[in-house]
């Protein structure tokens, strides 16, 4: 039998497997897995996988469909229950046998919203199908805080996220790169792991930018969007995709620095959805400020410590700010470093509301965010202390 686990990092592997394989939770064995489980995160850069090696995999290593029996997902790796989820666990099924399942952890009612992860409800609403004859669930409750997910009588929809272009495509993207251009140094591993990594990165950004623009504007409301940040247009993009939010327009400062992310064949791929709605502006970060009068949302994320470009950080700052509307939010991200600079820049903008970088949560001063992840909870406690790595949201 062939199980997976995936972790958010080696460090959290320990505490992830014995979730799975304490007693205590699973008194019955229904849900124990294999003791040569394979563990895979998404920062390892080992493609040369055998289930027998004693290393941990790549997450983005290309699995055939249909070859494992079952899936586990870590308690520390960062699932949310948004866009590009869904559309992940999704691609798991492809990737499971006909007899397999995946297996998850999921929160109480109202921890998962609070955090954007999967709950129960949100798990059956978008995946439940039952057998036509027997009602039998595809959904099953294991034990608690537990659920396994297997193919129904009919597959789930598709969910329209760069994860299922990633997913589909992404190893592709690497072939043909390299048959094409001979001149290309880095292996066809080294490159998928750099593709991966983009695309990772970008979809825990996404997860905490969907759930600000939830806590400010609704799921409803139309918004536009300006990004100025180092990820090629694939923020704008899943947020044009998603729909847990509304974005009417995505204006996003793009860089030729990315080659191998394609951005125009991910935009092609989803003309119909986005087509008349995504721009791409090229020529500099105060000029796709300036593609529109203003915005409903301007972000600026991980792209003000290693600036390259003549523009000052706190020119750029300044102008983002400028480029809000009223009632409109600015969203900044960057690395720890810059935090004092920064802070003197953004003084006089207004109050400073913190979203957590870990789960999509907003950072309340006095109150505890809970994890099923003991590490990942001293994590939170330490961003909600000193906030550096903290999304930063101020209204104008």
């Amino acid at each position: 039998m062939t199980d997976l686990i995936i972790h958010k990092h080696e460090k959290y592997i320990t505490e992830d497997l014995n979730y799975y394989f304490s007693g205590k939770r699973d008194i019955n064995n229904q849900i124990k897995p294999n003791e040569n489980i394979y563990s895979l995160t998404p920062n390892s850069q080992h493609f040369d996988i055998a289930f027998n090696d004693g290393k941990e995999g790549s997450l983005f290593f290309p699995f055939p469909a249909f070859s494992i029996d079952r899936i586990y997902i870590g308690i520390s790796f960062p699932l949310f229950a948004n866009n590009w989820g869904t559309s992940f666990l999704r691609y798991l099924l492809t990737r499971i046998k006909s007899t397999g399942c995946i297996i998850l952890p999921v929160y109480p009612e109202m921890q998962a919203a609070e955090k954007n992860l999967w709950s129960r409800s949100i798990l059956e609403n978008l995946f439940l199908n039952r057998s036509r004859w027997k009602g039998t669930s595809n959904i099953w409750a294991e034990n608690d805080g537990v659920m396994s997910m297997r193919v129904g009588r009919r597959w789930p929809a598709m969910t329209r996220s760069t994860a299922k272009y990633f997913f589909a495509q992404g190893s592709n993207i690497i072939l043909r790169n390299s048959m094409q251009k001979s001149s290309i140094k880095t292996s066809n591993s080294e490159s998928l792991f750099q593709l991966g990594q983009a695309y990772w990165n970008n979809s825990n950004n996404t997860a905490i930018v969907e759930k600000i623009i939830q806590d400010y504007f609704g799921r409803k409301h139309a918004v536009s969007l300006c990004d100025i940040g180092n990820n090629n247009g694939l923020l704008a993009i899943e947020c044009l995709l998603s729909s847990y939010i509304k974005v009417k327009q995505a204006v996003c400062f793009s860089t030729d620095k990315q080659s191998l992310l394609e951005t125009k064949s991910l935009v092609n791929s989803f003309y119909h959805e986005i087509h008349d709605r995504y721009i791409e502006v090229n020529k500099g970060e105060l000029e796709t400020l300036n593609y529109l009068p203003d915005y409903d949302i301007v972000s600026l994320i991980d792209c003000l410590a290693d600036k390259t470009s003549k523009v000052t950080m706190d020119e750029l700052v300044l102008r983002a700010w400028q480029s809000v509307k009223a009632g409109g939010i600015l969203i900044i991200k960057d690395d720890q470093q810059i935090v004092n600079q920064l802070a003197s820049v953004i003084e006089g903008f207004g109050t400073i509301n913190y979203y957590s970088s870990i789960v999509a949560s907003k950072i309340n001063d006095g109150e505890v965010i809970s994890h099923y992840s003991n590490t990942v909870e001293q994590e939170l406690e330490a961003e909600s202390r000193d906030k550096n790595k903290a999304f930063r949201v101020i209204q104008k």
